[in-house]
């Protein structure tokens, strides 16, 4: 992950601010979250997109057009009457930083879109192969003829350019995507750096490795001016062929950006001043949509905590107040209890009324479990995921139910006899990233009763409040459902930076 801050300047005063961005020397942090891409922040001020989330301190905060020249609805024409044909124009007088100037068109959006067939974009294939026309047949293909990244660049190339996706296709200057359904959040899933745009160049390397980083022309406001290798330091310049009066959403403040590895704890300032989002941006406990890490118990079929009547009995016994607490003590920006599926102040989330206590009811958590079978001297085995923060939810768990004389016992993820899983979920975009929940988190069993039924036609639906409705409706009827029990939300460092830049340009 990479941070902020001002290095003391020895340069003349008239010289603008100099930033030094820091990583950790020995690595990623413990995310626990696959699909992060360290540099992240840093990445997004040499590439674009068609659409971005601007820099902002709204959680829920939309895209923007980007190098789009806006965005499509069927009221402008950007969308056909079915939903399922979208047309974006690309903006003129935005240019690749190239040997020779040139500008950006669309032939580049659909370049970087089928660049997410490589293994680094691995994490975003269900939600971009499920949606454009033709392009999960176009992963597959790609996996079979070359089966890992390790294949030369001119098979690479001569793959995508003889290899049609019938959802994409190039109109003079602008992009035609054919999707499968319609899908309201498609600018979301736009707007995140795996649907970077990749100029031709990136056609001659193999994807990461130094040579592409030794030749990487860049769109945004800076260009790489030192080596960029994987792992290694680098040094960001001011791009020459970058105009802000094309660019709505970066700013160029600094007359030189370095990227160091950096061990120890150094504090971090906030960087929005050069629109990038830093990681240490307050936010208010109420509004984690779209940036926050959400915690949920779900109970193993046939385990001690299956029946309705015992995930009832977990919704009123455990103690929100004192998990977000716990979280906090961790190292938390923020930490808030969750008592429905979606994150507070998602549009869609529905307050419930009849919601436990943060704290929980002693009382009446003590008779649930008990009508649940879970009397004092009973045992629970937790599942938990890899790493530091499920760890401190868990342990905060097993805490709490001690109270009730319930003794929870905690195991890795994946071994077998776990009566209940600690589900951790951070949405991998910015803006309406329930889809991502519904992917990873939601256990779907396909019947009737599903609340994922409703979830899909919100996801289809492209009027605003009308999908809004729908996601509500999901919300309560998730919620009443308990297949997940919610418990937490917290705002963790770099969770936030990494929601609005994520992947780009690595592949």
């Amino acid at each position: 992950m990479t941070g902020v801050r001002e290095r003391t300047s020895t340069a003349a005063p008239t010289d603008r601010s100099q930033l030094r961005f820091l990583r950790p020397a020995d690595g990623l942090p413990d995310e626990g979250e696959p699909g992060r891409i360290g540099t992240g922040q840093v990445l997004r001020l040499i590439t674009r997109q068609l659409f971005a989330v601007p820099v902002t301190d709204d959680p829920v905060g939309r895209p923007v057009p980007d190098v789009a020249r806006e965005v499509p609805t069927v009221e402008n024409a950007g969308i056909s009457a079915d939903g399922r044909t979208w047309r974006v124009r690309v903006r003129s007088g935005v240019y690749w930083d190239a040997q020779r100037a040139r500008e950006v068109g669309a032939t580049d959006v659909v370049r970087g879109l089928k660049r997410t067939a490589h293994p680094l974009a691995r994490p975003m294939r269900p939600y971009f192969g499920a949606l454009i026309e033709g392009l999960a047949d176009y992963y597959r293909r790609y996996d079979e003829e070359f089966g890992h990244w390790a294949a030369h660049a001119p098979a690479l190339a001569q793959f995508s350019h003889l290899t049609r996706v019938p959802g994409l296709r190039v109109e003079g200057d602008t992009v035609v995507l054919r999707l499968t359904e319609p899908a309201s959040d498609l600018i979301d899933l736009l707007a995140t750096g795996y649907a970077a745009l990749a100029p031709r160049e990136y056609d001659y390397y193999v994807p990461d490795s130094p040579e592409l980083y030794r030749c990487n022309p860049a769109c945004g406001p800076y260009r790489i001016a030192r080596q960029l290798t994987p792992g290694g330091d680098f040094v960001l310049e001011p791009n020459p062929r970058w105009d802000p009066a094309t660019d709505p959403i970066r700013q160029r403040t600094a007359s030189r950006i370095d990227v160091v590895a950096s061990s120890g704890d150094q504090p971090l300032d906030d960087a929005t001043a050069f629109g990038v989002r830093s990681w240490d941006l307050p936010a208010s406990p109420a509004r984690f949509g779209g940036t926050g890490c959400s915690y949920y118990l779900s109970a193993t079929p046939g385990g001690a905590a299956w029946s309705l009547a015992a995930r009832r009995a977990l919704t009123w016994a455990v103690d929100r107040a004192a998990l977000a607490e716990a979280a906090r003590a961790a190292g938390a920006v923020g930490a808030a209890a969750q008592h429905g599926v979606l994150q507070p102040g998602d549009p869609g989330a529905a307050p419930d009324t009849d919601a436990a206590p943060d704290n929980g009811d002693l009382t009446r958590g003590r008779h649930l479990l008990a009508d649940a079978g879970l009397t004092p001297g009973s045992r629970l085995v937790l599942a938990v995921p890899v790493g530091s923060r499920p760890a401190v939810v868990a342990a905060a768990v097993a805490g709490v139910f001690i109270r009730y004389g319930v003794d929870v016992v905690t195991v890795s993820a994946g071994e077998p006899g776990a009566d209940l899983t600690l589900r951790e979920w951070t949405p991998r975009w910015a803006g309406n990233a329930n889809r991502d929940l519904l992917h990873r988190i939601w256990p779907a069993d396909g019947g009737s009763g599903d609340p994922a039924g409703v979830a899909t036609e919100a996801l289809r639906t492209l009027d605003p409040a009308t999908a809004t409705t729908l996601w509500r409706r999901f919300d309560r009827m998730a919620t009443a459902d308990l297949r997940l029990v919610p418990l937490i939300v917290a705002d963790w460092p770099r969770t936030r930076a990494n929601a609005v830049a994520t992947g780009v340009a690595r592949w």
